[in-house]
């Protein structure tokens, strides 16, 4: 009779547990979504090939010389 006791104590613990630990790893994995969401991508600035820098003199205004 306390074996049952013991085991079924036990048996809830464990549910309990688990449901715990699934509802803390549900806020974890939703506050690491947001910390990726929100990360900044940065890219290597390369120079313009000739062929793009002449595409871009004939489509903007002033011929594009603002490059660097």
């Amino acid at each position: 009779m306390v074996r049952t006791q013991c085991l079924l104590g036990l048996r809830t613990f464990v549910a309990f547990a688990a449901k715990l630990w699934s509802f803390f790893i549900y806020l974890l994995r939703g506050q690491i979504h947001t910390v990726i969401q929100y990360q900044t991508v940065r890219y290597d600035i390369l120079p313009l090939s000739p062929v793009s820098r002449n595409r871009l003199a004939q489509l903007l205004p002033g011929g594009g010389s603002n490059e660097k």
